[in-house]
């Protein structure tokens, strides 16, 4: 009996560590695994979007220039933790990747923070299409032009 308690509980922690786990609180801890917030920066207004993992649809949300969406999870065991936004502004649309390990490494939107144990990755929503950071923290000047509107 004790056996089978093993295996099960061994079982529901391989469940657990194989899913991205959004981070309600900004100082919870992931374990082994790295921490990430996803920055989606807003230059426009009334940008609508939505949000989702494989296990978490973070809703409809609504931005306007000035706002920022954030997005704080936890990577999950096997690195394959990813989180896409479908974005609607007026008639235009996209929808891509926000995070994701595909390539391997850290995507290059994604910096490691100096003094904590997690990582940033940046969006930037303007009027003519979705820009990546060139930094970490960027400035005005700090983006360049990654996806346009469809």
């Amino acid at each position: 009996m004790a056996k089978l308690l093993s295996l099960f509980i061994l079982a529901i922690n391989l469940v657990y560590a194989t899913q991205a786990n959004v981070v309600a609180n900004e100082k919870a801890g992931c374990g082994l695994n790295r921490r990430y917030t996803a920055h989606i920066k807003v230059d426009v207004n009334n940008l609508r979007f939505r949000c989702q993992s494989k296990d978490n649809d973070l809703g409809d949300v609504v931005r306007n220039a000035g706002e920022e969406f954030n997005i704080r999870f936890c990577l999950n065991l096997f690195k394959t933790t990813l989180f896409f936004c479908h974005f609607h502004l007026g008639s235009k649309q996209r929808t891509f990747d926000v995070f994701s390990l595909k390539n391997g490494g850290d995507p290059d939107y994604c910096f490691m923070s100096e003094h904590e144990s997690k990582d940033d990755c940046f969006w930037l929503v303007k009027e003519d299409g979705f820009y990546a950071p060139l930094r970490n923290f960027p400035g005005p000047n700090d983006w360049v032009k990654r996806f346009d509107w469809e």
